[in-house]
């Protein structure tokens, strides 16, 4: 039985479907020669986990603007240490330092943000790979009924 899945995409007959994530790692240069090693994809126990890194421990359900509160320190943390799996970062004396949680933590705010640059236009160059494929299979998207024109753009 072939059924269509929730975005209306149907795998190619013969297509061998993937069950599990990759466990490859994907090169990323910085500047001076320098590089990380990143997770070429997540799974999904990674992806929930990610998800939900940064939000509070507890939420006031008594909040009058009864946002979320997050703690994006935490969640730029758990990014990198969730997708980082090596680099070449040396100390003050010139030996490597392990990637770990630790080390995340102790980097120079320029170089975080390096590697979150590079992070982040690998995973958007991943997912422009992917949408030409998915929009040639799915079907065109029907607008809602109750869709709103200002609503904006959404996220970016």
């Amino acid at each position: 039985m072939r059924m269509s899945t929730s975005n209306g995409t149907v795998p190619a007959p013969g297509a061998r479907r993937r069950h599990f994530a990759s466990g490859a790692q994907v090169r990323l240069d910085l500047d001076g020669g320098e590089w990380v090693s990143v997770r070429a994809e997540l799974s999904y126990g990674q992806q929930q986990r990610l998800a939900t890194a940064g939000l509070a421990q507890t939420v006031d359900a008594t909040r009058a603007d009864s946002g979320v509160p997050m703690d994006w320190a935490a969640y730029y943390v758990e990014r990198l240490a969730t997708w980082l799996l090596d680099w070449s970062l040396r100390d003050e004396d010139g030996d490597p330092v392990l990637v770990s949680r630790e080390a995340i933590d102790a980097l120079h705010p320029d170089m975080a943000a390096e590697i979150n640059a590079a992070l982040t236009a690998y995973i958007h160059a991943e997912e422009a790979k992917k949408a030409p494929a998915a929009a040639g299979t799915s079907r065109p998207a029907t607008p809602s009924p109750s869709a709103s024109a200002s609503a904006g753009p959404g996220p970016s």
